[in-house]
């Protein structure tokens, strides 16, 4: 057994506020492990579509808010995934219909982190967070394997409970978001213990520490060592169907059920010229003050980002596995209407507020001819949000992925 000793020190102040160098804060590191708790990193994904985003709201989860707003049957991503923690390795549980503790710090859960906080409505194919978890016992760490299939257990099991409970209570009108609501909407891909080495803090090192409030060095982050966020935004474009004498002005909508909250469905006469939408965005890959495209309260210190990367791609929306016989040739049922699915794809290491949304929704008034891609550039260098086309909605955006270096998760 391993003896840990930890000397207490004097902890300078300058300006009148504690500075916490490195000695400090990998004191800090080891009291934590001294507690028996362990830095684990997972990833997740999910569909966003009856979610309240990622972070966890508290108080303000599964409840009509002041303004009336129906939120009954609702929980952030987060929420779910402190719930089922709670679950696992508190050992408490709980019925998502009824009103719910405070879950910021659980006994054998902390310091809960993620890389990418989603908006509501946006899914992720990939998104990672760190969590401290406490051992089970004396020298007994949980399994990495061991808390993904407890963790995916729980969130199975409390999402069909609460939807059970309420088609049982017949005496009670059952909110709408309940009935929504699926048992197969949040997953834990993977989990690993996160590194124990402390790395610099690349907010210190960007000048942000002057302050004091910015340690120089931290343990493994989520947020903080992500090097890479890659995000996808599908847009489904119908062609309108040209007017004849039958057509009474109605015009039908070619959403296709599969595609709803999934894509950003679009009609229009003409395909969206993804020459001009690709020219459009060249102009706005690399470093650029972005402040034409920063939603309103972006929490981010500057609107300096860099976009490594912007690229449009375009298919025939086709459902080749849907074919059933050898008569019909694959992807004929959903291909009658020329409907085009496109996809944006945008990687770079950080982002701003609802940054991608308003990317895009610029993008498609360039396919659209409203603009053209030389106008973007004049938008850009503005620095003005209120001369930007609006922003595209929620539903069709998905966090593709999230890197750290040399470290997968």
């Amino acid at each position: 057994m391993v003896k840990l000793t930890i000397s207490f020190f004097h902890v300078p102040y300058q300006n009148n506020k504690r500075f916490i160098g490195p000695t400090c804060f990998l004191s800090m590191a080891l009291v934590r492990q001294s507690h028996g708790f362990k830095r684990y990193a997972f990833s997740v994904c999910y569909d966003g579509l009856n979610s309240l985003g990622f972070s966890y709201q508290g108080n303000n989860e599964h409840c009509i808010t002041q303004q009336g707003t129906d939120l009954r049957g609702l929980h952030s991503i987060e929420g779910k995934i402190r719930l089922a923690l709670s679950a696992l390795v508190d050992g408490r549980t709980y019925d998502l219909n009824t009103d719910l503790p405070c879950l910021w710090k659980g006994d054998n859960f902390e310091n809960f982190q993620v890389s990418s906080r989603t908006d509501r409505h946006v899914h992720a194919l990939k998104n990672t967070f760190h969590v401290d978890i406490r051992r089970k016992g004396v020298d007994l760490m949980w399994k990495p394997q061991n808390l993904v299939r407890g963790l995916n257990f729980y969130l199975v099991k409390m999402a069909r409970d609460g939807i059970n409970q309420c088609g049982q209570n017949y005496s009670h009108i059952i909110s709408p978001n309940i009935l929504r609501c699926s048992d197969n909407d949040v997953r834990i891909t993977s989990c690993r213990p996160a590194p124990v080495e402390l790395i610099p803090n690349k907010l210190f090192a960007e000048g942000m520490g002057n302050s004091n409030d910015q340690p120089p060095y931290i343990s493994w982050n989520a947020r903080f060592t992500a090097t890479s966020r890659t995000y996808i935004y599908r847009i489904l474009c119908h062609r309108l169907p040209k007017r004849n004498e039958n057509m009474s002005g109605f015009v039908e909508d070619y959403g296709y059920p599969f595609e709803a909250g999934r894509s950003w469905r679009i009609h229009c006469r003409e395909p969206l010229e993804l020459d001009a939408m690709r020219k459009a965005g060249t102009i706005l890959t690399g470093t650029h003050d972005f402040t034409s495209f920063r939603g309103k309260g972006c929490y981010r210190s500057t609107p300096i980002t860099t976009i490594d990367d912007i690229r449009i791609y375009s298919s025939p929306l086709l459902y080749d596995d849907f074919s059933v016989t050898n008569h019909h040739p694959r992807g004929h049922f959903h291909n009658d209407n020329n409907s085009q699915l496109i996809s944006v794809v945008v990687k770079g290491n950080a982002f701003l507020y609802r940054q991608v949304r308003n990317i895009v929704g610029c993008l498609v008034e360039v396919g659209k001819h409203k603009i053209l891609p030389s106008q973007v550039e004049e938008i850009l260098l503005a620095r003005n949000r209120g001369i930007a086309p609006p922003m595209a909605p929620p539903q069709g955006l998905y966090l593709a992925n999230v890197e750290h270096g040399d470290f997968p998760i």
